[in-house]
């Protein structure tokens, strides 16, 4: 039975649905105009610059001192900013260096890429993977972001993403 919180997360996530469908239709858009890449360039500035900008309103309110902690990180980006549901995903490797995780939660980028006949693998990549490293470099530069593009929805059953120390 789903909790209360989840249930609201879910459901603020779904309303967003129609906020990407009409963002990535512009995208489709300006691509025409301006081309694919520049188009996927400025909107992935965008979203760095939404990440930093929670980071900074919040920054008061979480302990970096555990910025060193793989289950602290978790809980700032995972729980915190993208207010994911821990039951919602699969946690392959967890030790003190990295977090792998497969993702089968409600994403509003996918419904929107399938809504659009989009390429979650090209959307993901060129606009949302940059900023997640950007997000977490700015906590820990020792941090690094990867997504594995060959398990990603809707191509596989769930969305793969490392987080890992670099040594």
């Amino acid at each position: 039975m789903k909790n209360k919180k989840d249930s609201a997360n879910t459901e603020r996530q779904r309303l967003r649905e129609e906020d990407f469908i009409r963002l990535l239709k512009y995208l489709k858009e300006t691509s025409k105009l301006i081309g694919k890449k520049k188009a996927m360039g400025i909107l992935e500035k965008l979203v760095a610059e939404k990440r930093l900008n929670w980071l900074k309103e919040n920054k008061c309110r979480l302990n970096l001192k555990m910025k060193n902690s793989i289950s602290f990180i978790d809980k700032v980006f995972y729980k915190r900013f993208y207010k994911l549901a821990y039951k919602d995903r699969e946690v392959v490797k967890k030790n003190k260096y990295i977090l792998v995780t497969r993702w089968f939660n409600y994403c509003p980028v996918l419904e929107a890429c399938k809504a659009l006949d989009l390429d979650t693998r090209e959307i993901c990549r060129n606009i949302y993977h940059k900023p997640n490293q950007i997000f977490l470099s700015e906590i820990n530069p020792k941090l690094k972001f990867k997504r594995n593009y060959n398990k990603i929805r809707p191509h596989a059953n769930y969305c793969e993403e490392i987080i890992e120390f670099k040594r």
